[in-house]
């Protein structure tokens, strides 16, 4: 009974999943090092092992093995008789000289001669000196004097690597460097992807909860540090998920009673614009024609600030009818020019790569565009130009609409598409609520597009707006 209680406290549920008990970074640490060591004494052994089969097959050559071969053949010399270059054992390097200590012939390199040629003309009485890396042996017979020298180190038993390598312990030490360190690399990496893999899980909810896109599991990791962050992104998770359902019903209970309050102005406002033209058409004095004017000014300026409330509330998922694109620009053609009449503006079309028929959503797109254009036309100086340019690509439709004003300002570019946003030379115009691009905005982010605002480089606004077409 006890051992089963162990067992259940060794694990935890992960939404509904019972789960093995996870490991902290300590414990994980531990395992990297632990397995780094036990790796590297096995990458000693086998070096051990590598050194002992290169020795045993005679590619290496021990470093006391000339020693050997030396002092064996010093023992059958006969100390009267002539010694000949051919009696030198293999790996031993020698100097012959003449009793007057002119040297005849030589094996070694030039720093190790002038030792050599140095211990032959001494009177020192011992036989042996050492010197840095060689040993030096002197033998003197009846007719000459020699000087064998070796070095007390290991070597390759090929000549060719021993001109390469001339030091193999040195070789050897680097390959057990090598491979240490290759080692080392590869349980890192090893180790590294590991904890990439459940930082990666990390990533990936954090990702998806900075998106908005909550509607997905949060994955458990195999650390218990790691599983404590995810624990509070879950719990993040779902207080956005309720936060975002919070607001989308504010914000549906706005645009509700926004909607509602405009339709109870309208009411009223039909009312007074009613008996307005009704008194226009009556016989006035100037001064009550003049206040008569003053209230049809007003109030047509109170039914276009309703409908833009309207418009905001409404959404580009209402049922649209559809037409082709070429029809749509013959109509907002014909706008910009009725619109910009009293300032005498015109319009250049351009029109590239559209394929025929190209489908868009009517009333939606009429709609951008008449917010679009009615602000273009705003803040364009008298006998200007609005530039209307509609092109295809990527698969997205490209309308682009410049003026030659002065452009947005700063302030303008970051805010122009908030509501109630009015720049500070539009607030003297009592036409402009601040709706136009706000409502052009909301319309193209719900048909799938987006809705940029720059200054051009020829001068003036651009407003870029770009939108999948329909499908028939």
């Amino acid at each position: 009974m006890k051992k089963q209680n162990g067992k259940k406290r060794n694990k935890k549920k992960w939404n509904g999943v019972l789960l093995k008990k996870e490991r902290s970074l300590n414990h994980f640490f531990i395992i990297f090092l632990a397995h780094a060591l036990l790796s590297f004494i096995l990458i000693a052994l086998l070096w051990i092992v590598l050194l002992s089969a290169a020795s045993s097959f005679h590619i290496l050559i021990p470093a006391n093995t000339v020693e050997r071969s030396v002092s064996s053949w010093l023992a059958t010399l006969d100390g009267h008789s002539s010694i000949t270059p051919e009696e030198i054992p293999s790996g031993a390097e020698y100097a012959f000289f003449n009793t007057d200590n002119m040297l005849l012939q030589t094996t070694l390199e030039e720093n190790a001669l002038e030792t050599a040629v140095e211990f032959a003309a001494s009177n020192d009485l011992t036989s042996i000196r050492r010197n840095s890396t060689y040993i030096y042996l002197r033998i003197d017979t009846d007719t000459q004097h020699v000087i064998i020298a070796y070095r007390l180190m290991a070597t390759f038993a090929s000549s060719f690597l021993r001109r390469i390598f001339p030091n193999a312990e040195i070789v050897f030490l680097l390959l057990l460097l090598f491979m240490l360190a290759a080692d080392f690399i590869f349980i890192a990496i090893r180790y590294a992807r590991k904890l990439n893999a459940e930082l990666q899980k990390l990533d990936s909810a954090a990702r998806q909860i900075g998106a908005q896109n909550l509607d997905f599991d949060v994955e458990k990791t195999k650390l218990s540090e790691f599983n404590r962050i995810m624990d509070s992104l879950e719990h993040l998770k779902t207080d956005l998920q309720h936060s975002l359902k919070e607001q989308w019903f504010l914000e549906q209970r706005k645009k509700q009673q926004l909607t509602a309050l405009a339709h109870d102005i309208k009411t009223p406002l039909a009312i007074i614009t009613g008996n307005a033209e009704l008194l226009s058409e009556t016989k006035q004095t100037k001064e009550q024609e003049e206040y008569t004017a003053f209230i049809l000014k007003h109030t047509a300026q109170i039914h276009r600030y309703v409908t833009g409330m309207i418009a905001i509330s409404r959404t580009a998922a209402d049922k649209d009818s559809v037409c082709d694109i070429r029809d749509l620009l013959t109509v907002t053609v014909q706008n910009i020019e009725i619109l910009g009449n009293r300032k005498q503006l015109s319009c250049s079309l351009s029109v590239e790569d559209l394929p025929d028929p190209l489908s868009v959503p009517k009333d939606n797109l009429q709609r951008i565009l008449d917010n679009i254009i009615d602000n273009a036309v705003q803040y364009s100086p008298v006998n200007g130009t609005i530039f209307l340019c509609v092109r295809f690509a990527a698969h997205m439709l490209q309308i682009r609409v410049r003026d030659e004003g002065e452009g947005f300002t700063g302030e303008a570019l970051a805010l122009a598409t908030t509501e109630f946003y009015r720049a500070e030379k539009s607030r003297s115009s009592k036409e402009h609520f601040g709706l136009g691009l706000t409502i052009a905005k909301q319309i193209v982010t719900e048909l799938g597009g987006t809705l940029c605002l720059a200054n051009a480089p020829e001068g003036g606004a651009l407003v870029t707006i770009c939108i999948p077409p329909c499908v028939r």
